[in-house]
C-alpha cells in the first residue's frame, strides 16, 4: 500500500553529482524547461537520477537566480542594524 515509487531504484545513480551531470541538467532545463513533470525529466535529459533529485539539484544549486558566496557590505550593514535593534531573540 502507499504511494508508487517515483523511479526504478535499480537504475538510479546515487551519491554526489558530477560536473557532467550538472551541465546536462542545466542545459536541458535552459533549453526545454521542466514542462511541469520532474518525474519524466531525467529520462528525457539522459540522466540516471531520480526526478526528485533533479528537482532539488536545480532548485538548490543550479538555478541562475541563486546567489552564491558571502553577504555584500550592504547586506552586512542591514543585518548588523537589525541585530542592534532586535538583539539575538528569535522571532
Amino acid at each position: 500500500m502507499g504511494r508508487a515509487p517515483c523511479c526504478d531504484k535499480a537504475n538510479v545513480k546515487r551519491g554526489p553529482w558530477s560536473p557532467e551531470e550538472d551541465a546536462t541538467l542545466k542545459t536541458y532545463l535552459e533549453t526545454h524547461g521542466t514542462g511541469g513533470n520532474w518525474i519524466a525529466l531525467p529520462r528525457k535529459a539522459g540522466l540516471r537520477r531520480c526526478g526528485k533529485s533533479c528537482r532539488l539539484r536545480w532548485l538548490n544549486y543550479l538555478r541562475p537566480d541563486i546567489k552564491h558566496g558571502g553577504f555584500t557590505e550592504e547586506e552586512d550593514h542591514i543585518i548588523c542594524n537589525l541585530y542592534n535593534q532586535m538583539g539575538s531573540r528569535q522571532v
